[in-house]
C-alpha cells in the first residue's frame, strides 16, 4: 500500500484525461472533486490488485450524466449515496467493503471513487475494467468480455434518492445502460452508479492493473516537461511507449446522427513534417478510428487515440475547438483487450457505422 497526495491526484486527472481517448469526463469536474477531497484528507491509500484477498469484495462507483449539468450542479454526494446503497445491499450477505476501484480511466471518473474513498475510509485499487481508457458503452468493457455482472445496478442522485435494479440477464449491458440513461434523466441529468462488484480473484484475473499509476506517470511527465520547457508530446509518447500519429490544426468538427446515436468527426490539417496532409478522427464520445487522406485507417479501437494541445493540455472531445493546434497520439491497447478472442467484436457495430468493416489491425502495424 502507498499513499497518493493531493498533488498526485491533480497529476492523475491530467494523465487520465489523455488516456481517456477523448472521453471519460471533464478534467474540470475531476479537479473540482480533488478540491473537495482536499477538504477531508491529505492522501488516499492505493493498493495493487495483488494486495486484495481472493475472497474480499471490491466496489465500483462512477459518475454519469451531462457534463454541463455536472459542472452547473456539482458532483460528490451522488457518489456517496450510491456507495452507501451498495454497501447496505451487500451487508445482507455479510460483506463490508474495504476497497473501491475506478470504472474507467478518464479525467472525471478516475477521481469519483477517490472521493468515496476519502469520505468512507476505503483503499483505492490500482485497476479498472476498461483497459486503462474510457469507453462509450457498458458493453465495450473488460467487465462485459470477462463476464462481470451488471447486476445489481445502483443509481443515486444528489438528494439521496437511489434506485436498485436487478437485471433478468446480469450480463445484459444494453439493458443496464438503458436503465441508467432513463434514471439519470429523472435525476436531473447527474447521477452516480455502482455495479460490477467483484471478488479479489476476479479483479486479479480479469481487470487491468496499474491504471492509476500510469495516469500519475503521464500527468507528471506532462507537468515536468512543461516546467522544463521540453516537448510534452514527446514526453508522453516515451512514458506510454506509444506513437505520435500527427500534428496540425483542427479545421473542422462535424457531428452527425446515425442509428439514433450522435457521432462526430475531427478534421486536422497537418503542419511541420505533416504539412500537406489531412487526418480524420471519427468518435462516439471516445475516439474510435483515425483515417488518412487516402481513407486508410491509421489506428482503431481498442487501441487508444488521444489528443492533446501542442503545449501540453490533454483534450476530451467536449473540449476540442476549431483552430486548436494539436498532436494525435496512438497507444497500444492492453493485453487484457488483445488476448481476448472476442475483444474486437464489441466495437464492430460502432466502427461499421463509421465505414470500417475490416478486422482489427494493431496500431504498431498501421503506423509502419
Amino acid at each position: 500500500m502507498r499513499s497518493l497526495t493531493i498533488n498526485d491526484l491533480k497529476d492523475i486527472v491530467v494523465g487520465a484525461t489523455l488516456l481517456g481517448s477523448g472521453g471519460g469526463g471533464s478534467p474540470e469536474n475531476g479537479l473540482m472533486l480533488v478540491d473537495e477531497i482536499a477538504k477531508v484528507t491529505e492522501s488516499i491509500p492505493l493498493v495493487s490488485p495483488d494486495e486484495v484477498g481472493d475472497n474480499e469484495y471490491v466496489s465500483m462507483i462512477a459518475g454519469i450524466g451531462s457534463p454541463k449539468a455536472l459542472k452547473e450542479k456539482g458532483f460528490g454526494p451522488q457518489a456517496l449515496y450510491a456507495f452507501d446503497t451498495l454497501q447496505r445491499l451487500y451487508e445482507l450477505i455479510g460483506v463490508k467493503f474495504k476497497y473501491i476501484m475506478p470504472g474507467e480511466t478518464g479525467g472525471f471518473n478516475i477521481v469519483t471513487p477517490m472521493y468515496v474513498a476519502a469520505h468512507r475510509k476505503l483503499a483505492l485499487v490500482d485497476a479498472d475494467g476498461t483497459g486503462g481508457r474510457a469507453v462509450p458503452e457498458l458493453g465495450t468493457t473488460l467487465y462485459n468480455l470477462y463476464g462481470i455482472p451488471n447486476s445489481p445496478l445502483i443509481l443515486a442522485d444528489r438528494h439521496g434518492n437511489s434506485v436498485v435494479a436487478w437485471l433478468a440477464n446480469p450480463l445484459d449491458g444494453h439493458m443496464a445502460e438503458t436503465i441508467a440513461r432513463y434514471v439519470t434523466v429523472a435525476f436531473e441529468l447527474t447521477a452516480a452508479f455502482g455495479t460490477w462488484t467483484m471478488t479479489g480473484w476476479q479483479l486479479k484475473a480479469f481487470m487491468e492493473p496499474g491504471v492509476v499509476t500510469r495516469s500519475l506517470n503521464v500527468g507528471r511527465a506532462i507537468r515536468e516537461a512543461k516546467e522544463a520547457g521540453k516537448d510534452p508530446v514527446k514526453a508522453v509518447v516515451e512514458v506510454v511507449r506509444g506513437f505520435e500519429i500527427f500534428r496540425g490544426t483542427i479545421t473542422k468538427i462535424e457531428t452527425r446522427t446515425v442509428g439514433g446515436f450522435d457521432f462526430g468527426r475531427t478534421i486536422i490539417e497537418g503542419e511541420g513534417e505533416y504539412a500537406g496532409r489531412k487526418l480524420f478522427i471519427d468518435f462516439k464520445n471516445e475516439n474510435m478510428i483515425v483515417w488518412n487522406e487516402k481513407n486508410e485507417p491509421l489506428a482503431m479501437v481498442p487501441d487508444l487515440v488521444c489528443l492533446m494541445t501542442i503545449d501540453g493540455t490533454p483534450l476530451t472531445n467536449a473540449d476540442t475547438k476549431e483552430g486548436m493546434k494539436v498532436a494525435v497520439l496512438g497507444i497500444p491497447a492492453s493485453e487484457k483487450w488483445r488476448k481476448h478472442p472476442k475483444a474486437f467484436e464489441v466495437w464492430k457495430h460502432i466502427l461499421e457505422k463509421m465505414g470500417y468493416t475490416g478486422e482489427y489491425i494493431p496500431i504498431e502495424k498501421l503506423v509502419k
